[in-house]
């Protein structure tokens, strides 16, 4: 009994007892390699201790004439003052049906269960698990006094550890305003995209993201309008 006391109050130590964000719906304008190719809707939805994200991409301009399908993500799951913990993270394509993920995080069995390709797989769920859209938003509820963290994060398909520097503050001016943001990186390396993204300490959206690609090239997402509930 006492070690479980003493280890509650250690976590309540080094993770910062933040509010629960509060609903929003955003807007980004997305480019590749300095030309836009689309804009992507999020939206996050509260209640009851419970969340739901959800990004929609839609191509735009030349890249729509050759794609005119939306891809969409969506994570939900719990929500408290330690962050989010993600119950099931979906990907969808509106065309290419056969090309959907389902992943399926049991925290009770500490499972994860992943429906790609047509098959199904499971493998041990870590603790502090994250997906491809909760990853973003729990940065904000980064631990006191670290640097760095190792970041346990599934894309739908599998998990992969993340390592992610805490890379200083910023102010950005962007087309939806000017914001004093954290920046946050995940080195490129030859087998795994760069990430940089940054997080405002207005928002609980992400106002920038950027991402590296192995083969050089450049995607960046940039906050347009931001409406909060």
């Amino acid at each position: 009994m006492i070690r479980a006391l003493i280890v509650l109050l250690l976590a309540a130590w080094l993770t910062p007892a933040l509010a629960v964000p509060a609903p929003f719906s955003a807007v980004y304008s997305v480019s590749r390699d300095g030309l836009i190719v689309g804009e992507a809707r999020e939206t996050l939805e509260i209640a009851h201790k419970r969340y739901h994200l959800e990004s929609t991409l839609t191509p735009l301009g030349v890249v729509a004439v050759f794609l005119k399908e939306t891809f969409k993500q969506s994570s939900s799951g719990e929500v408290g003052p330690a962050g989010f913990r993600p119950q099931q993270y979906t990907y969808q394509r509106s065309l290419k049906t056969d090309k959907n993920i389902d992943a399926r995080f049991d925290w009770k069995t500490k499972t994860a269960t992943f429906r790609f390709d047509g098959k199904s797989e499971s493998k041990p769920l870590p603790n502090a698990l994250q997906d491809r859209l909760s990853l973003f938003y729990q940065l904000k509820y980064w631990p006191k006094g670290k640097d760095k963290l190792l970041i346990p994060m599934s894309n739908g398909k599998g998990i992969t550890e993340y390592t992610i520097v805490r890379a200083g503050e910023e102010t950005l001016t962007l087309p939806a305003g000017t914001f004093h943001a954290t920046r946050y990186v995940r080195e490129r390396t030859p087998d795994n995209d760069g990430i940089t993204v940054w997080i405002s300490d207005k928002l609980a959206a992400p106002v920038k993201i950027v991402i590296d690609g192995k083969k050089g090239e450049q995607t960046e997402q940039v906050l347009t309008h931001v409406t909060s509930e």
